[in-house]
């Protein structure tokens, strides 16, 4: 029960950042995006609430921000969905994309998320120098099809057949699925189910 509630806290976190990623296109006057994450809270109250744009590095330009965030959780959604959390890949993909150049700001970020995760970020080893932040490397970037992939045959997009993949496992899938059994446990927070 507690993995779920976690899940929820990492779901709303990330409704966080997506909040922060609005609110400061909109109060960001800058165009062309040169003005920084700092100059803008500085300049905006709305963004003064949001911890996340005060643990960036103070030089990261509101564009480059938008870019890493993106990023930094791309991988969240589907992440959080997977029956077994690879909790050392989410905290990376965050680390590596919003915080590869400033240590302490990561520790910071970590200690704030921590209050409702325990775990996150425990034991991840820092950051190589060599990586570089729009270099993050997912676990889905390796195991998922192109979603644009083509059939040599039929030059319809490719399915990227499940059921070819999994064997027998798939009609038993399927039809547990499709005779109404729950896909995902319930989620304890839901009233009445």
């Amino acid at each position: 029960m507690k993995d779920a509630y976690e899940r929820r806290a990492l779901l709303l976190h990330l409704g966080d950042v997506l909040e922060a990623v609005n609110r400061l296109m909109i109060c960001s006057g800058d165009k062309q995006g040169k003005q920084t994450v700092h100059e803008a809270v500085a300049a905006h109250d709305s963004l003064k609430g949001v911890p996340l744009l005060m643990h960036v590095s103070p030089s990261m330009a509101t564009r480059d921000f938008v870019e890493h965030a993106t990023a930094a959780f791309l991988s969240w959604p589907r992440e959080l969905l997977e029956l077994e959390l690879d909790r050392e890949q989410l905290a990376r993909t965050v680390q590596q994309a919003l915080f590869a150049d400033n240590a302490q700001g990561w520790q910071d970020y970590v200690v704030r998320l921590r209050e409702a995760v325990a775990w996150f970020g425990a034991d991840l080893k820092p950051i190589e120098t060599s990586q570089r932040p729009g270099e993050v490397v997912t676990r889905a970037d390796t195991e998922q099809p192109d979603p644009l992939a083509r059939d040599a045959d039929t030059g319809r997009p490719d399915s990227g057949d499940i059921e070819r993949d999994n064997g027998d496992q798939s009609q038993a899938s399927r039809e547990s699925v499709e005779n109404g059994g729950r896909l995902y446990p319930s989620w304890p927070w839901k009233s009445g189910v």
